[in-house]
């Protein structure tokens, strides 16, 4: 990672349609950022010759390592095409493609109520939204900050990304795994499900 500013990498959200050529052709860019050179996250859909039988969400270019998750339950399409993070039981998986090897990991809310009436309450607190990320034996927690703001923290409280204001900043303690994990999944699942209710 090369772009430092005070320590963080910044990564402002841009215009998507000159990165596009980096997904595979067919592939719907659903956002993109300057991270060393431009990154995008996208979806490929169902029936897509690379996004196999359900389609699947990716994470391509400069700076990080691509990426995919894939839903648990349902297809990726046009109307349907972000993952749901699932239960520790049932959890979405995702593969970040490492220089050296394939790094498999999941997707979960585990302090999410299981018991409807319960996510009505105790649910719509910001702990019980928080989503966990498991991958090569880290740990990371995304969770909603203030009234738009998000943070993640990796393991025992290493503070690897939040918002800033209109702008979002990598820790200097963030490796090429941490911003591929974040981005991936930040671009992969619907923000209500840590932040339902404008963040509270």
């Amino acid at each position: 990672m090369d772009r430092r500013i005070r320590g963080v990498w910044t990564c402002p959200l841009r215009e998507a349609g000159d990165l596009g050529a980096v997904l595979p052709p067919g592939g719907v860019v659903s956002v993109a950022w300057t991270a060393a050179g431009g990154s995008v996250g996208g979806m490929l859909p169902r029936g897509h010759p690379q996004g196999g039988p359900q389609g699947k969400r990716v994470l391509r270019g400069e700076g990080v390592w691509a990426a995919e998750m894939f839903p648990r339950d349902r297809e990726i399409t046009a109307e349907l095409d972000l993952v749901e993070p699932g239960s520790a039981a049932r959890p979405a998986r995702l593969i970040v493609h490492g220089p050296e090897r394939d790094i498999v990991g999941y997707v979960d809310q585990p302090r999410l109520p299981a018991d409807r009436l319960a996510r009505l309450t105790t649910g719509m607190r910001r702990d019980a939204r928080q989503i966990r990320i498991q991958a090569a034996g880290r740990i990371w927690w995304i969770r909603a900050t203030k009234v738009f703001g998000v943070q993640v923290v990796r393991d025992h409280g290493v503070d690897v990304y939040r918002t800033r204001g209109l702008h979002a900043v990598f820790s200097a303690e963030a490796d090429h795994l941490d911003v591929s994990i974040v981005l991936l999944t930040l671009a992969s699942i619907p923000s209500s499900t840590y932040a339902p209710i404008l963040g509270f």
